[in-house]
């Protein structure tokens, strides 16, 4: 290449430079807001530190600078994890087309939830206002990416106690107080100016127990070694009897030796309590994605529950309450979606009265059912009959030969053409395949006909 295409060149780069520079600024809120960039989030793990990754994509055939600033709210897609505030900016100039990558400083605003890791998934919230805005911009024009900001943004988005504010560089420590005292009306004569070292131990922890009763006006708490309660996660809440579990955050600043307590109360009850350890991990659990179909009878008319339970009979899910069962022949369908605690086998049951009319063990390696919109099918069912028989059944099934309508029970079939017309509802989709069969004494299959749904 000739020195004469060398300056040419040079020239066109300066003058690429000088029109992208020239770009007005935009926020990425308004970039997004007008579909000028497309938006990639993904989670880099934990809640302080460089959290967030972002992916920006100029969507326009025009250069632009998007400024990912502080204050954009995340919303983790899980509700047991942490939510994220940007506590840094990040000036992105984007070419046509181009995709620009910025990593970002973030802080915890959820401390009640569990910690995010690598991978979380996560969409874009919106931007922090008032107070919460203020205190980023503070955290990141100062770099106070540490413990003691952190502890101002939960002491903000908690309304916790200042106590959780402290450090040794004093200066950020009356920064952020100023922003705090301003906001909560804490006078700053409260905050602790004194140089402290300042660390949060970091918890990812859960809580599971079994409820016998349903209860109202539930809390759950943390409390330390003296009961006093250091954070509220609920309160006020109706939970049904049967299995509990939240994922948490117990995060604080009393040190990794503290000793610390979960506890679930109600009514001035404790419902249920575990001590947490530093090294609390969460409770693994398996999930259970399944149908369950109950058939049984009763001899006169019944109030019953269905649920499942282990083999001790204890009630883990509540499928049905308080259910009115007429007496007569029964088919009930129920989907499961739940997660338990592994290594047990459970059985979905129909009880009345604490006598089991039916069950069935719950499959922990069954497929999710695939639930369709509800179909109807109507037909005729029609043979000739050559002798006079008695006490038979005609019913429809489904293709696993369970049965799914009673049609007629008949005392006495005589001989002849005989023509019966049936009407049922399903929802397991087009295709599906159902038998209408007539029955005797012992369910002996006397006449059937498969019924598929086209």
């Amino acid at each position: 290449m000739s020195l004469r295409a060398i300056h040419t060149v040079f020239l066109l780069m300066l003058l690429g430079a000088a029109r992208l520079s020239a770009q007005p600024v935009m926020s990425l809120s308004d970039a997004l807001r007008s579909r000028r960039v497309q938006v990639a989030i993904e989670g880099l793990g934990g809640y302080q530190g460089r959290c967030i990754r972002l992916l920006v994509r100029n969507l326009t055939a025009e250069a632009l600078r998007v400024e990912a600033g502080a204050g954009l709210i995340f919303d983790s897609r899980d509700s047991s994890v942490q939510n994220l505030m940007s506590t840094s900016s990040e000036l992105l100039a984007l070419q046509p087309g181009q995709t620009r990558q910025a990593d970002l400083f973030t802080m915890c605003i959820q401390s009640s939830n569990a910690g995010p890791a690598k991978g979380e998934g996560y969409s874009f919230g919106g931007a922090a206002e008032g107070p919460l805005l203020k205190l980023a911009r503070q955290i990141a024009e100062g770099g106070y990416q540490n413990s003691t900001a952190q502890s101002a943004v939960w002491t903000l988005t908690n309304r916790e106690s200042t106590g959780f504010v402290y450090g040794e560089d004093t200066s950020m420590v009356r920064q952020l107080a100023r922003t705090l005292s301003e906001a909560t009306g804490t006078p700053m004569s409260q905050f602790i100016l004194t140089p402290r070292p300042h660390s949060i131990t970091t918890i990812r922890t859960s809580f599971e127990c079994l409820t016998e009763e349903a209860l109202s006006g539930a809390a759950l708490g943390l409390y330390d070694s003296a009961g006093r309660q250091i954070r509220s996660y609920f309160t006020g809440r109706s939970l049904e009897p049967g299995f509990q579990a939240w994922r948490l955050g117990a995060s604080h600043t009393l040190g990794a030796s503290a000793r610390l307590f979960l506890r679930l109360t109600a009514g001035g009850r404790v419902i249920a309590e575990r001590p947490v350890l530093a090294s609390d991990t969460v409770a693994r659990l398996q999930r259970y994605d399944s149908e369950a179909v109950l058939i049984y009878e009763a001899d006169r008319d019944l109030s019953g529950r269905a649920g499942v339970y282990d083999a001790q009979g204890r009630l883990y899910f509540l499928l049905a309450s308080r259910f009115y069962i007429p007496k007569g022949l029964h088919r009930s369908q129920y989907l499961i979606g739940k997660d338990l605690p592994p290594g047990q086998t459970y059985y979905v049951r129909v009880v009345s009265g604490g006598q089991v009319l039916a069950e069935t063990v719950l499959d922990p390696d069954a497929r999710a059912p695939q639930v369709y919109p509800v179909r109807r099918v109507q037909g005729e069912f029609a043979f000739r009959q050559d002798s006079v028989q008695r006490g038979l059944r005609l019913a429809i099934y489904d293709s696993k030969g369970r049965l799914k309508r009673i049609l007629y029970d008949i005392a006495v079939l005589n001989p002849g053409p005989k023509r019966y017309t049936y009407s049922f509802e399903h929802n397991e989709g087009p295709g599906a395949r159902f038998y209408i069969r007539l029955t005797g004494p012992g369910q002996l299959v006397i006449r059937e006909e498969a019924i598929v749904d086209k």
